[in-house]
């Protein structure tokens, strides 16, 4: 509940605002569902759970839509996510100290949280965006509201305040702000600053700002565009409309950077420019190589991995381990515990990811390279000396001959394990679904999926063949396990091994079914899988893939073949260049160009 009871005032305020522009903005998709699409899912009641897709995944194979036309999917009206809300309130505000949010976490679908078919508002984000934006307003006025107002130190005139409305506004918004919409906001000001005074009628201000529905949600509704163009009747649906300007560049923005846009683009969005495919590609390089596209790589990679399930992570720790653990490895002098690696592997996946990405760039990297990153923990769990001494991170760059990429890494092998063992199932269900987009339907209600108890008189994967054994998994596990067990050299703390209890470690393995017959087949090891996807179509394809769900907040649409195709092609042609990638993802039909939908009529 509101704690002054102006704050009610500046609740209903923004949800006014509502009526001036929202309401032709669906918060959700009003494309038609094929009929080979999956039909939509019920919300699930709790946060951070994976929801099935409401679409299909693209079809394989060479598109039969007629791609010399501009093709484009439905526009969602996409809720922030909690990274966005708080990156676009610190480029609104400045760095304010106030208390953590606690936004619930993001539903999952296609793997990623800002999806928005899943990421919706719920009873307990409204009320943290309420908690939220009475703080950030007290902030804002008690650190100095004077640093907000586009006016001389102590101007509290109207005629200030206005052009703080249309100022503030403009970048709230993402766009000019409406007459329609600055009415209502200035009534608000001038009732509360007759009743309270100005620093809380300030205050209430900013608040309702912060809680409108034009700041929390990324709208493009043609609604904004009718005095430039008719407006669309039911004539229309279906039809593809370009973006405006200031959609184009909330879209880069948000893809990029996850906050709203620059100067830089603001102008380039006033004069028109973005709406040239050029200067989109120039300002896309123009702001990768910027820092702030390092925390939206960041993001990407930690929802693409799930390294969200470090924070609950329990590994069982050998007793040789325990008896003999340095004190690096418990700087506490605490004894081993299940959860002690989990700092240690989430931060040298992570900066694995990075530099991948940023030093060298290329699939190649991401699925060859032989680096490892350690702390002195990680160091002394895997026998590591490194040549050079740890950065400002606390980790040390190590080569190693065992390694093989993103599937070696030894964080990575520890979140794809049981608590006692290695997971192979786990991490053959990882290659399909993340590398290759090619998902398993999940086993028969009936059939216990327990893993079987370590036994120190089999390996691993002796004791999983009995998944074989039982006709309704045998296909599966065979697609699963024929490559989970390619990588049995890692153990369930991702330390590299040739024998368990004292058994040799069979590691070969079978790929089947990649959607690359040039690739298919028996392996050894690690490496030879690591090789073998590094030089695949499909992998290449699918990583693609994986970028437009995250950089569009969707899944791809039957209206998408086409440039999703280009995508690929693209990022095919330039060997695997990450950075390429998302040039062309910004620069394609989808993403620069929306279908008219009944919202908008």
């Amino acid at each position: 509940m509101s704690r002054f009871r102006g704050d009610c005032l500046a609740w209903w305020v923004a949800a006014s605002l509502a009526t001036a522009s929202l309401s032709t903005v669906s918060c959700q998709s009003e494309a038609p569902v094929a009929a080979t699409d999956i039909p939509p899912q019920p919300i699930p009641t709790g946060v951070g759970q994976e929801m099935p897709p409401r679409v299909a995944v693209t079809p394989a194979g060479t598109p039969t839509t007629d791609c010399t036309k501009v093709l484009a999917g439905a526009a969602e009206a996409r809720l922030l996510t909690r990274l966005q809300y708080d990156n676009t309130v610190r480029d609104l505000l400045g760095e304010l100290s106030v208390p953590e949010r606690n936004f619930p976490e993001e539903n999952l679908l296609l793997g990623f949280g800002n999806n928005a078919d899943a990421h919706r508002a719920s009873l307990l984000l409204s009320e943290r965006h309420l908690a939220a934006a009475e703080d950030l307003a007290a902030a804002a006025v008690v650190r100095g509201v004077d640093q907000l107002l586009p006016c001389q130190a102590g101007d509290h005139s109207e005629a200030c305040v206005s052009s703080f409305v249309t100022q503030f506004g403009y970048r709230a918004f993402r766009r000019p702000i409406q007459p329609e919409e600055a009415l209502p906001l200035l009534e608000l000001w001038r009732t509360a600053n007759s009743a309270f005074g100005f620093d809380k009628a300030m205050e209430l201000l900013i608040e309702t700002f912060l809680q409108s529905p034009q700041l929390l949600y990324r709208t493009e509704s043609l609604r904004a565009q009718a005095e430039a163009a008719p407006s669309p009747s039911s004539a229309d649906v279906g039809k593809t409309q370009a973006l405006d300007a200031y959609q184009i560049a909330s879209r880069l923005s948000y893809l990029l950077w996850n906050t709203l846009p620059d100067s830089e683009l603001f102008g380039l969005a006033d004069s028109g420019a973005l709406l040239d495919v050029e200067t989109v590609r120039a300002q896309a390089r123009r702001m990768i190589e910027d820092e702030r596209a390092r925390g939206t790589v960041a993001d990407f990679y930690e929802q693409w991995l799930g390294m969200s399930a470090f924070a609950g992570l329990t590994r069982d720790v050998p007793s040789d381990l325990v008896s003999e653990a340095p004190s690096s490895a418990a700087p506490s002098s605490e004894p081993l515990s299940p959860s002690s690696f989990n700092g240690s592997w989430e931060a040298s996946l992570s900066r694995f990811v990075q530099d991948s990405f940023w030093d060298g760039g290329t699939v190649e990297t991401l699925l060859a390279s032989r680096r490892v990153y350690v702390d002195s923990a990680l160091a002394d769990l895997y026998g590591y000396a490194p040549a050079a001494a740890a950065e400002q991170d606390g980790l040390a760059v190590v080569e190693d001959e065992h390694r093989a990429g993103i599937l070696t890494q030894p964080g990575l092998m520890a979140l794809l394990a049981h608590a006692d063992q290695s997971a192979p199932v786990q991490r053959g269900k990882f290659v399909r679904e993340q590398l290759l987009c090619k998902p398993l339907p999940p086993p028969p209600p009936d059939v216990d999926t327990t893993p079987p108890d370590p036994d120190p008189s089999a390996t691993t994967r002796e004791r999983f063949k009995q998944h074989s054994a039982d006709q309704r998994c045998a296909t599966c596990h065979r697609l699963l396990e024929g490559v989970g067990f390619g990588l049995e050299e890692y153990d369930q703390l991702g330390r590299y091994r040739t024998q368990e209890y004292g058994l040799l470690v069979d590691a070969s393995g079978n790929l089947l079914d990649s959607g690359d017959s040039s690739v298919d087949g028996t392996f050894n090891g690690a490496q030879e899988l690591a090789a073998k996807l590094a030089s695949s179509t499909q992998v290449s394809a699918c990583l693609a893939t994986q970028w437009f769900r995250y950089g569009m907040g969707r899944g791809e649409q039957l209206e998408d073949v086409c440039s999703l195709q280009q995508i690929k092609d693209d990022f095919s042609a330039t060997g695997g260049d990450f950075r390429e990638l998302l040039v062309s993802l910004a620069t394609s039909n989808a993403f620069r160009f929306r279908a008219i939908g009944e919202q908008d009529l």
